[in-house]
Formats: C-alpha cells, structure tokens, sequence
C-alpha cells in the first residue's frame, strides 16, 4: 500500500517538533532557574523525560495512524517497535 497522506505525515512531523521544541525550553528554562533555585532542577530533569518521551510517541502516534488507514500490516509492526522500546526501558530499569 503505497501511502500519500500529506496530513498523516504532519502530524507524525508536529509531534517530534513539538516534543523536541517542549523539551528543548524546559531543559533551558531548568538550567536558568537552577541558578536562583537549586530546586528548579525538577524542571531540568522533566524536560529530559519529554526529549526521551518523544520517539516513542512518535511510534504510538503513527499506530494509531496506521490503524486508522487500516493498514493492518504497519500497524502490527508499529506495536511490535513499540513493545521493543517498552521492553528495553523495562530492562534498563532493572540495571
């Protein structure tokens, strides 16, 4: 099935810019506050988990898109991709 949906790629496009462009200010916004507040390295650390957060969203948002294609075959893929970074963050938990 050969996809052409200019709309499905902007949005998988928009969520990797907004989940880098989220990410990038709150690191920035952490690292300034740090130097009036110690405490304000909770912003620092929560913009990290964003950076880190987006790939696999990415993954989720483009399953959901697949799904809504019924393209069956992309959507299982987009699963079997996710249990994998699913699995890898489980076990690197376990470290």
């Amino acid at each position: 099935m050969k996809r052409e949906d200019p709309a499905a790629d902007h949005i998988l496009a928009l969520t990797l810019k907004i989940g880098a462009y989220s990410a990038f200010f709150m690191i920035v916004a952490g690292l300034v506050a740090q130097q009036i507040a110690p405490a304000a390295q909770r912003l620092t650390v929560a913009g990290l988990l964003v950076l880190l957060a987006t790939p696999a969203l990415r993954i989720v948002v483009a399953c959901v898109q697949f799904f809504r294609e019924r393209d069956y075959h992309y959507t299982f893929v987009s699963l079997g991709v996710l249990c994998i970074v699913v699995l890898a963050y489980l076990l690197g938990l376990k470290v």
